[in-house]
């Protein structure tokens, strides 16, 4: 059996740690043998994984700069003697860039998951080290293309495998009951969900339903529904309460439930300044919910404006509100877009077909099949 080290930076929930424990365990039936490493102290999905009986350990980081990382990383990595080590996020790539191969040579597999924006210290050490990896994956062709045009990374070394979600499962959540929610049964329900950082453009969102209010012609109420946490929520709760949006704006927190929300709304909103590949767009089209989502390359290779979605600018206010006025007045257009998506997504993201994906290539790279 394959034994595989899945480094991910964190165990926290968010969209790649979320992922790598959703190919973790089904790893096991493909024989691979996972073995979870995180570079800070263990995170609620650690248990998570120790509870479905999957290997893991913790590098206890103090920070992501913390140089003691490296040695505890090293000496894991000793200890456990994995075949192949696959990482995720730019920290746990430059660690196992770094020590993956001090005990012995391995193939190392690093990834890249959103096009990076504001970080060019980032950008600069990944392209310096790109060549200690082995094979560098991007989760959309729009992440590979900046991972070569942008970071300068050789186009042989970068391999696409997008991400996948179960659509079967989605597909069969149970709508949440809006009356035990305090929902009006005739209000039209936005949900996003995700880590509440800069680059998620929340604020932005915020406005957006400030002036849906305003609008005296909008027919149906509209209550945004935040799914999630992160550095930003605090700011956020003061922006809302400032604004006077505490009625129209509820923070749910993390949710072991998206599917349910998903499948309750009327729309998803991801007003994002980027993205890699929004795992939460692929589960709204799995679960029959229409998205708005920001023009962006990420969003533009999941959603064809008009058919599976609508697409518009991260910056502009009016076309949000219009885009959510539309969709809020119209069941048959939420229903025709919701349609098409579903198609779409279980022809390119089934998770089954992308764990084999990635079985292959750690074959592949360990010669192996």
């Amino acid at each position: 059996m394959i034994r595989v080290l899945l480094l991910s930076t964190d165990l926290e929930r968010g969209g790649l740690p979320l992922r790598l424990v959703a190919l973790a365990r089904r790893l096991p039936d493909r024989g691979v043998r996972p073995i979870v490493g995180c570079l800070s102290a263990a995170g609620p999905l650690s248990d998570e994984l120790r509870t479905a009986g999957i290997e893991t350990f913790s590098c206890d980081g103090a920070g992501r700069w913390d140089p003691r990382c490296l040695v505890r990383l090293a000496a894991e990595i000793r200890r456990r003697a994995p075949d192949l080590i696959h990482a995720s996020l730019f920290h746990a790539n430059l660690a196992a860039r770094l020590v993956g191969t001090l005990d012995r040579r391995r193939p190392i597999i690093t990834a890249t998951v959103t096009i990076e924006i504001e970080r060019p210290v980032h950008r600069w050490l990944e392209s310096l080290t790109a060549d200690r990896s082995d094979a560098h994956v991007a989760n959309s062709s729009a992440v590979a293309r900046h991972l070569v045009q942008d970071l300068g990374l050789s186009d042989r070394l970068v391999r696409v495998i997008p991400n996948g979600v179960d659509t079967g499962a989605l597909a069969a959540a149970a709508p949440l009951p809006r009356d035990r929610l305090g929902i009006a049964p005739d209000a039209a329900l936005v949900v996003w969900a995700g880590r509440m950082d800069p680059v998620k453009n929340l604020e932005f969102l915020l406005e957006v339903v400030e002036r849906i209010r305003m609008r005296m012609r909008m027919r149906r109420e509209v209550v945004l529904v935040l799914l999630g946490d992160g550095p930003q929520r605090a700011a956020l709760e003061r922006t809302v309460s400032a604004r006077g949006l505490n009625e129209a704006v509820r923070f749910e927190g993390w949710s072991d439930n998206v599917g349910g929300w998903l499948r309750t709304a009327d729309m998803l909103a991801l007003p994002s300044l980027t993205e890699g590949s929004p795992n939460v767009v692929l589960e709204a089209m799995a679960c029959g919910c229409a998205v708005i989502a920001s023009d962006i390359p990420a969003c533009r290779e999941l959603i064809e404006p008009q058919v599976t979605g609508l697409l518009r600018s991260p910056a502009a206010v009016g076309p949000w509100v219009e885009a959510i006025a539309t969709l809020a007045a119209d069941p048959s257009l939420r229903l025709r877009l919701a349609a098409a998506a579903r198609r779409k997504v279980g022809e390119g993201h089934e998770l089954s077909a992308v764990v084999d994906r990635w079985v292959r290539l750690y074959g592949s790279l360990l010669g192996r099949e």
